[in-house]
């Protein structure tokens, strides 16, 4: 399709996409929810930080009705909604545009199981847009913090509740980062205690989770130094600063993960040389018995041949006497190879 096609590429939904309007300044927070975009933007305060948060992105009209009233490129409409775009920056005439992926760890039992979703902010002089896919986000902190009077944002301009808004989500990948560390060293035991087959599978899922956060992370980390790098006209200066610590928490997180990559590749090497000392330990093992019992087939050898002139058939004491040197050889063969210690 042309450049500008505003085409979902997410899972199938039905129903109507939801929307919340968080308007905000020093002195009052309101909030309100509707599937009208018009009912919404006619509560819109031309004084205070107007906050659009959509939390479907299959509703193709309003996205693009969102563009009409908001007068937002199609390219950018384009990029809204491809969920497998990858995060980047881009600023326009009349707006900051950012996507980037947000995760969602999951709990008890699906703790550590995550769902990575796609989310993108257009910045403007008194609005900033969300769009996400799915209902649900980190962001329950920050709304609390506005409407309790207890948020910096509040007299504040959009650009800070950006910061507020991309932190949380950077928080969101430190926790899955930190359940992949736990997740690891419970992995590093196991491969010392007790390696088995079951470990390389372990691994191979941990190499794909971290391969999945890179691809996440990584661009994130180039978006936010682009914000700290460019004199933005949506960015206030006194905010450069916060961004800016976001920036550092991200790089520290892709530090992270490099030295996980890193860990796992040793827990692989680490495994293989197990494996091999433990196929030493029993070829060692079947050696030991094998080099023992070669001089007792010999002796048992010799006296299966069945000559005539063999006296020692004759002799009523020849069969315990032999049993008693095969078995006098065997003992000192095998306290020579004790004292050797080749085992």
């Amino acid at each position: 399709m042309p450049p500008g096609s505003i085409v979902y590429t997410g899972q199938p939904k039905e129903g109507k996409t939801g929307i919340t309007l968080f308007s905000f300044d020093d002195k009052i927070a309101e909030v309100k929810e509707s599937d009208s975009l018009q009912e919404l933007i006619a509560h819109k305060k031309s004084e205070a930080v107007n906050w659009f948060n959509f939390d479907s992105l299959h509703d193709i009209n309003l996205v693009i009705e969102a563009g009409q009233q908001f007068n937002i490129h199609n390219l950018t409409l384009e990029d809204i909604v491809h969920v497998g775009h990858p995060p980047k920056l881009e600023e326009y005439d009349n707006y900051l545009f950012l996507t980037m992926k947000m995760l969602k760890p999951g709990t008890g039992d699906d703790e550590g199981i995550y769902n990575i979703e796609h989310i993108s902010f257009i910045v403007g002089k008194d609005i900033i847009l969300s769009f996400q896919e799915y209902k649900g986000d980190p962001f329950d902190g920050v709304r609390e913090r506005i409407l309790s009077g207890k948020s910096k944002a509040r007299g504040r301009g959009p650009d800070y509740l950006l910061f507020l808004l991309v932190d949380a989500i950077v928080d969101q990948y430190l926790l899955t980062i930190e359940w992949v560390e736990r997740s690891i060293s419970e992995l590093e035991l196991e491969v010392f205690e007790n390696p088995r087959e079951e470990v390389v599978g372990k691994i191979i899922e941990h190499k794909k989770v971290l391969s999945a956060l890179r691809k996440v992370i990584y661009p994130v980390r180039d978006a936010l130094k682009d914000i700290t790098n460019d004199d933005s006209a949506f960015i206030n200066d006194e905010y450069y600063n916060y961004f800016n610590d976001v920036f550092d928490h991200i790089k520290n997180m892709v530090d992270h993960l490099d030295n996980q990559r890193e860990m796992l590749t040793s827990l692989m090497e680490f495994y293989m040389s197990q494996i091999s000392n433990q196929m030493n330990k029993v070829m060692q093992t079947l050696t030991i018995i094998a080099t023992i019992f070669i001089p007792l087939t010999f002796v048992a050898g010799i006296y299966g041949m069945n000559f005539q002139n063999m006296p020692e058939l004759n002799w009523k004491w020849g069969y315990p006497v032999i049993l008693i040197a095969m078995l006098i050889l065997g003992i000192g063969m095998y306290i020579y190879m004790r004292r050797k210690r080749w085992f």
